[in-house]
C-alpha cells in the first residue's frame, strides 16, 4: 500500500498517470461509541476496512493508494453526546466531492470511499457525493469509477458488512443486534488499538439489545430515541474477542474486493506499459 500524503509531488503524478492506481479515501466519524470505547473507533475501522480489501486489489494487479482518512463524518445520531463532532451531510458531502475531484484532476480515475460508519446521514452524503462526482463536467469526469468498501448506500458492500458469514463469527446470542459499540466494534478497537478499551468497563456492561432498525424505520434519529436511558451502546461488549475481528475483518475485505474488482475489471495492461515510459 503506497501512502499518499507521503509522496513528493513528482511521485504522485507517476501514480496518477498509472492506469492501475486505486485511490481508497477512508471516511471516519468521530463520535460517543459508549462508555468503554474512544470516539475514534469509525475512523480506526475505516482504514482497517481499507487495509482489509488493499490485499485483493493489489493481487489483482492494482496499486492501492490510501489517502489520508476523513476523521469527522455525518453524526446526528449521536450528535448529543459529549466528543461527537458531526458534520452536516451537506457538508460531507462537498468536501468528499472536493477531495476526489481534486485527485480526478491530477488524473486519477479510479476510487474506493471505505466507511465503518453507518448513520443514515453520513451513508446519504455518500451517495450523493458519487452522483455529483458522476454529474460533473471536465477532463475525465465521466471516465471517473467510484466504489464503496463498508456501510455505504449499495447494497453490495452493505451485504458484505452484514453478511450471515460474518455474523456466525460473533459469541453472541444475538448478533443481528449487534451494533454501535456492541461486540464486533469492541473487537475492533481490542485487535487494532488495545490500549484504548476500558477492559475492566467492558467486562461489566450487560448486554443492550435494541432492535434499532426498528426504530430507525418508525423515525427515531437519535440514540436516545432509539433507547432511552441508555449508555450509547447496542449489543454485548463483554462478548468481544480481537481474534473476532481479525476474521471479520479478513472476511468483509475479500467480500468487498469481490465486488470492487468485479466494477473496475481488470489493470488496462496497456496503459501500464504507456505510464512506466514517461
Amino acid at each position: 500500500m503506497i501512502r499518499l500524503a507521503e509522496r513528493t509531488w513528482p511521485e504522485v503524478r507517476r501514480l496518477a498517470r498509472d492506469a492501475r492506481a486505486v485511490i481508497v479515501l477512508p471516511l471516519g466519524a468521530v463520535e460517543q461509541h459508549g462508555p468503554h470505547l474512544p470516539l475514534l473507533v469509525d475512523w480506526l475501522g475505516a482504514e482497517a476496512l481499507a487495509r482489509s480489501v488493499t490485499p485483493h486489489l493489489e493481487r489483482a494487479g492494482y496499486r492501492v493508494i490510501l489517502a489520508p482518512a476523513l476523521p469527522y463524518g455525518a453524526s446526528p445520531l449521536a450528535a448529543a453526546w459529549p466528543g461527537t463532532v458531526s458534520l452536516a451531510g451537506g457538508t460531507l458531502r462537498r468536501v468528499i466531492v472536493d477531495v476526489v475531484a481534486s485527485l480526478a484532476r491530477h488524473g486519477f480515475r479510479r476510487f474506493v470511499l471505505a466507511s465503518y460508519q453507518a448513520d443514515p446521514a453520513h451513508v446519504r452524503a455518500m451517495g450523493e457525493a458519487k452522483r455529483a462526482l458522476r454529474r460533473r463536467r471536465g477532463a475525465g469526469a465521466r471516465r471517473l469509477l467510484i466504489q464503496f468498501a463498508g456501510f455505504s448506500p449499495e447494497a453490495p458492500s452493505r451485504a458484505a458488512m452484514l453478511s450471515p458469514r460474518v455474523l456466525r463469527l460473533s459469541r453472541s446470542p444475538r448478533p443481528a443486534f449487534e451494533w454501535h459499540a456492541g461486540e464486533l466494534e469492541t473487537a475492533l478497537v481490542l485487535a487494532r488499538r488495545p490500549e484504548l478499551a476500558r477492559r475492566g468497563l467492558i467486562r461489566r456492561l450487560p448486554p443492550a439489545w435494541i432492535d434499532y432498525g426498528a426504530a430507525l424505520r418508525k423515525g427515531a434519529r437519535t440514540f436516545e430515541e432509539i433507547a432511552p436511558g441508555g449508555l450509547g451502546y447496542f449489543g454485548w461488549p463483554a462478548a468481544a474477542r480481537a481474534v473476532t475481528a481479525k476474521r471479520a475483518l479478513r472476511l468483509r475485505g475479500g467480500l468487498m474486493a469481490r465486488e470492487i474488482l468485479r466494477a473496475f475489471g481488470k489493470p488496462p495492461a496497456g496503459a501500464v506499459r504507456r505510464a512506466r515510459r514517461r
